[in-house]
């Protein structure tokens, strides 16, 4: 099968793009980060109007816009601090009205976050103003980033069937994840014989100790943990337990440090801000026939114990994004099934390993944030 073209949302960087007719470097679209709140006496993009924060009822933030051209998309990354029961609404205001891009921002983990939104061509067409709202007491946006974007061509897989954005600098992005609207089930997917068990639906805060269920129904060959984390300090990794037994650790990625989740001070300790990717192999001999339990808990690099042990109120810490990625063997063209909790299947028997009941902090008797797929 010959490789196929795709379209391609590309940051431009350094203000230029590789693009097939050439433009001049004043004219091209560029990058820009505000901070907050921001000084009246500081200098704007050309396609940027003064911020401004009309008085009324719910703090607000104005961002005058005026595209660099008819076929660029914008990327605006914020960072905020997530109050609890609040919200944070997006709103653009054009020629043609108000149009809601995200009725609420937050994620529900009630900390620092950092969320990415990607407007259109098509919504931005004549420019506008672009509105943030917040339901507390303050706006709670300590930062803004904005990126144009313009649509190349490109090769890609014949299975890639959406748009990906390609911030700069950053990770590969699926455009339908940056809509502003809170997340969709994606429920289990088989690839032969690789299956995909999500086991959250949300972003959970797990300081004070989660447990996630699964079923399986048949011995997998191999395993994979994959997820998102937000909150975990520097020189601290995940210790991933599987059935109250410590199965392996979660480093993070380390974001590239022109990334703005980053603390603007060079000497401040402050965590950076934002989801950071990271997975851990999970051998098949720790997992059981039916119902298993999946854990996390933060440790120092050092080895030094526990980060909680000698902290009894720990730094916020969440997850989101987790998957159980199980590999079975080639058995025909029908894979095993993952069996669902209301399943009355028979499973096949695996000797049950004695529990490490070792688990640092409140992880004994825990929420179930998810349902087994």
């Amino acid at each position: 099968m010959s490789p196929r073209l795709f379209s391609l949302l590309l940051a431009t960087a350094g203000g230029l793009a590789l693009l097939s007719a050439p433009i001049r470097a004043q004219d091209a679209p560029t990058s820009f980060s505000m901070e907050l709140p921001f000084q009246a006496n500081a200098a704007t993009p050309f396609w940027l109007g003064h911020p401004a924060t009309p008085t009324g009822e719910l703090p607000t933030l104005d961002l005058p816009l005026q595209p660099p051209d008819a076929t660029s998309a914008l990327l605006v990354t914020v960072y905020f601090q997530e109050k609890d029961g609040g919200f944070l609404r997006i709103v653009w205001n054009g020629p043609d009205g108000a149009q809601t891009l995200s009725r609420n921002f937050y994620e529900g983990i009630d900390m620092s976050n950092q969320r990415s939104l990607l407007i259109s061509p098509e919504t931005l067409a004549g420019g506008g103003t672009l509105e943030l709202q917040s339901g507390d007491a303050t706006l709670g946006v300590e930062r803004i980033r904005f990126q144009w974007l313009q649509t190349h061509q490109d090769l890609a897989a014949p299975d890639i069937d959406e748009t990906l954005v390609i911030p700069a600098p950053g990770a590969t992005l699926l455009a339908h994840t940056l809509d502003g609207q809170p997340p969709q089930d994606e429920g289990q997917t088989w690839q032969g014989q690789l299956v995909d068990l999500p086991l959250t639906d949300t972003p959970q805060r797990i300081e004070q100790g989660v447990e996630f269920d699964v079923d399986v129904d048949h011995a997998p060959i191999g395993g994979r943990i994959v997820l998102k984390e937000n909150g975990l300090p520097w020189g601290q990794h995940l210790v991933v337990w599987v059935n109250r037994r410590r199965v392996g650790t979660i480093t993070p990625v380390v974001p590239n440090m022109a990334d703005t989740g980053f603390p603007r001070d060079a000497t401040s300790a402050a965590i950076y801000v934002g989801w950071r990717e990271g997975s851990a192999f999970v051998p098949v001999s720790f997992l059981l026939a039916g119902e298993n339990t999946l854990q996390f808990s933060a440790e120092d690099d050092s080895g030094s114990g526990p980060a909680s042990a000698a902290n009894a109120n720990p730094l916020p810490l969440a997850v989101k994004d987790v998957v159980l990625q199980l590999s079975y063997p080639d058995a025909g063209d029908t894979p095993p099934t993952p069996v669902s909790s209301d399943s009355s299947s028979s499973p096949t028997t695996i000797p049950t390993p004695e529990p490490d009941l070792s688990i640092p902090g409140a992880y004994s008797q825990a929420a179930h944030p998810t349902s087994t797929p």
